[in-house]
């Protein structure tokens, strides 16, 4: 009794602790479904009650617990108030990332987490040393009750972390208790943190959402040919192919703020006289490597778990994708990143995708820098190098990080555009003004870049096009001051908040058309517009932006503007034709090639996937 009431202690100073800190304050607490909560005190007690019976300490392992959940609790509470997102299991297989970031975060923030692990390392070094030192525990438990102990707590966390392959799942639904893997934050809001951080591991699975078998991809793919392997190309000369990727890179001037000045002056013009408009991010804030996945690939990261990423869950071995694709066409293939190489996997995936070189942060000696990060001239110039050598066609990809955040530090003087007008809070203003300034100088390395391509004789095709929206400020605080963003969220609300610029420019003759499609869905344009011809899965791609031109992991909008809701969205059986049974489809595939049996891809004679034999 003694542990359950401690756990329930600690699980309800955790809660409020975390309500506290939520925009809805300590009414949010009455969100919570009580049978959730309960479920966490047993999640709770028998974490405590495992080391209780290996420990036969009940003190020792009751403040280990309460160390682990306050950790835990800053760090989830912290993630919102920076990104909005509930903090995930898989964060913890991250932490070279987070660690790597955790300075720019927030004047002071490496230190202050620092400063954190290091003095829960000490108590529960301390409370250990203590409890080895001393002769007689408080509560000494007898061999056969630690057994016991120890079985009972065992198997309750395992009946409720599988509870969805068990009779259990029914006695959940009836009492309202649910995992939500499509809205981790409702998910966290209902469910309380433990519970969540237990269910999620189990969540990293990715599913077909149907049956499963090589007959049922056929079917998936329709009229669309088998192992296309690499696209055939016309009899022109071939097009070197240049994909540039902006960090945080937005339209400033849909917020409705007055500026001094256009941040983005050659963007708009490029845009104006070139295929141009909005591709839909998967990520808001940060998550730039399912940006990647999503336009490299032409899967969709929305079907893998709400907070995972493909990169470094599921990306384990060779992948068909654009760089595999143009190096099969005998296409020198690079990827350039002024940033660590290890990051979000790049050096492991990279060659998986068909990369047959990488640049990273070691490949900038003595950079130009903008603020703490590799500026974008230095890129460009990256660039330029690569393409001159013209012994054989470039498929180039670059990633940029000049404009990544944060955007508190310190004003430099040398801003070109100002904030005006009292709309905005000054934290706010500083931000935003931080935000345009970065901004103008990454429009300045791209027109340089253009004008050079402008000139070459060889026909060269230029993908322009920002990862996701920048994080301006907690809690939206930009967007909600400037009226961009208002409450409740609605479906194109959401979209508005994942629409990134997109600009197709050639120095050859091409169609401008207009854009608006998830990231996935512009991989067979760019396939297109370079004279290849997309096959198999990535003509499939062409026809589904036909019918469903938005799939994202909280919205999906078919091509007369509807809204699919989560039910149709979720379904296993739709209406064959239906805009659902598209999406299924789409799911499918994306299992077939990510984790299933690539049974889309049998290669053509000949064709190898990228790192294959």
């Amino acid at each position: 009794m003694l542990l359950v009431l401690a756990s329930a202690g600690l699980v309800v100073a955790a809660e409020l602790a975390i309500a506290a800190c939520s925009p809805a304050g300590l009414a949010g607490i009455l969100e919570r479904n009580r049978w959730s909560m309960l479920l966490n005190v047993g999640v709770i007690s028998a974490a405590a009650g495992l080391l209780w019976a290996a420990t036969n300490r009940l003190g020792v392992s009751l403040a280990l617990m309460a160390a682990g959940l306050l950790f835990t609790s800053t760090l989830h509470i912290r993630k919102l108030q920076l990104i909005g997102r509930p903090l995930l299991p898989w964060d913890f297989l991250e932490w070279r990332q987070v660690t790597s970031l955790a300075p720019t975060l927030l004047p002071g923030a490496g230190s202050i987490i620092a400063a954190v692990l290091a003095l829960l390392l000490l108590v529960a070094c301390g409370v250990l040393v203590r409890a080895v030192v001393r002769a007689r525990p408080r509560h000494p438990l007898r061999r056969v009750w630690r057994w016991r102990l120890a079985a009972a707590a065992l198997v309750y966390l395992l009946c409720i972390s599988f509870q969805q392959h068990l009779p259990l799942r029914r006695l959940f639904a009836r009492v309202g208790v649910s995992h939500q893997v499509w809205d981790q934050r409702s998910n966290y809001q209902v469910n309380g943190l433990p519970l969540m951080m237990l269910w999620n591991w189990e969540g990293l699975r990715l599913e077909p959402g149907g049956e499963y078998s090589q007959a049922q991809v056929l079917s998936a793919l329709g009229t669309h040919d088998v192992g296309a392997g690499a696209p055939l190309r016309g009899s022109e000369e071939p097009v070197d192919v240049v994909i540039y990727m902006a960090e945080s890179l937005w339209d400033p001037t849909r917020l409705g703020v007055p500026l001094s000045a256009d941040p983005i002056p050659f963007v708009h013009r490029l845009a104006a006289a070139h295929s141009s408009g909005h591709l839909i991010s998967p990520a808001f804030g940060g998550g730039t490597a399912n940006a990647e996945f999503e336009l490299l690939t032409g899967m969709s990261a929305s079907f893998a778990p709400d907070g995972s990423f493909p990169y470094q869950h599921y990306l384990l071995r060779p992948v068909e994708a654009l760089p595999s694709l143009f190096r099969d066409a005998g296409y020198h293939t690079v990827a350039i990143h002024p940033f660590h190489a290890w990051y979000w996997s790049r050096d492991v995936v990279y060659p998986l995708l068909g990369f047959d070189e990488f640049q990273s942060l070691t490949d900038f000696p003595s950079a130009r820098l903008e603020g703490p990060w590799v500026s974008d001239e230095e890129v460009v110039d990256h660039i330029l190098q690569e393409l001159s050598d013209e012994q054989r066609p470039q498929f180039v990809m670059a990633v940029t990080m000049s404009t990544h955040g944060p955007y508190n530090l310190a004003r430099t003087g040398s801003e070109e555009v100002e904030v005006l007008g009292t709309t905005l809070s000054p934290d706010s203003r500083h931000i935003l003004t931080n935000y345009v300034h970065k901004l103008r100088r990454m429009d300045q390395a791209l027109e340089r870049l253009v004008r050079r391509l402008e000139a070459r004789p060889r026909r060269t095709l230029l993908v322009l096009f920002g990862d996701h929206l920048p994080m301006l400020g907690p809690n939206y605080a930009v967007y909600r001051e400037a009226g961009f963003l208002t409450e409740p969220w609605t479906d194109a609300q959401r979209e508005r908040m994942a629409e990134v610029p997109v600009v197709l420019w050639s120095n050859f003759p091409m169609e401008k058309r207009d854009v608006h499609l998830s990231m996935g869905m512009l991989t067979p344009r760019i396939l297109e517009a370079a004279g290849m011809r997309p096959r198999g899965f990535f003509s499939f791609l062409t026809e589904l932006s036909r019918e469903v031109p938005v799939v994202r992991n909280d919205l999906v909008r078919t091509a007369t503007g509807e809204y699919l809701p989560p039910a149709e969205r979720e379904a296993v059986a739709p209406v064959p034709g239906s805009s659902a049974d598209w999406l299924r489809r789409y799911r499918l595939l994306t299992y077939d090639r990510l984790a299933g049996e690539n049974f889309s891809v049998t290669p053509a004679p000949g064709h190898r996937l990228a790192g294959g034999p």
